[in-house]
């Protein structure tokens, strides 16, 4: 009966000790996990950061703020506009944005929906999400092409900046 009991403690311990074992090699695991959540929520430079980037180039484009625009972009940056148009480099970027004023998206008004962030590494993201470019005018009536846009963004002396600004028409809209 003592034997018995001995190998039964015995066999407690064990399973104990894996069992505990294995509570203190995952705890740490999910501690990490939990605490990355956290400071993630709490972290400047966190989702929320990078798509409020989008919300300043949609604000500076109803402002028609084309310095506003440029300062979100890397110097380096492209920008394709809906109409298949592609500037490079901030000064590319500043000229395709002060003609496309001066043409058919003078009088428009930009508005977006961001539908996804994923970070990629710590200085790297992408944005993506649909718009709605309201007020063109196509001989003499109102349109408001739609779309979906892709935003990579790319975290330079501690800043999120936009490498490539990729806004696509809906195929119904493509005329």
């Amino acid at each position: 009966m003592i034997e018995g009991t001995r190998r039964l403690r015995l066999s407690t311990c064990r399973r104990f000790g894996i069992l505990g074992l294995s509570i203190f090699l995952f705890l740490p695991l999910s501690a990490k996990t939990i605490v990355s959540a956290e400071s993630e929520k709490k972290n400047p430079d966190n989702r929320e950061l990078i798509a409020h980037a989008v919300e300043n180039l949609v604000s500076g484009w109803n402002k028609k703020d084309s310095e506003a625009i440029v300062g979100l972009f890397l110097p380096d940056a492209v920008l394709v506009m809906p109409t298949g148009k592609i500037a490079r480099t901030r000064s590319g970027i500043r000229q395709r944005l002060l003609d496309e004023w001066n043409e058919k998206l003078k009088d428009t008004t930009l508005s977006h929906v961001v539908e996804a962030v994923s970070l990629q590494g710590s200085d790297a993201a992408v944005v993506k999400g649909r718009y709605r470019l309201n007020g063109v005018k196509v001989l003499g009536f109102e349109n408001a092409p739609e779309g979906s846009f892709i935003f990579r963004h790319k975290r330079q002396q501690g800043r999120w900046m936009i490498l490539k600004a990729e806004l696509l028409r809906d195929q119904a809209d493509k005329k």
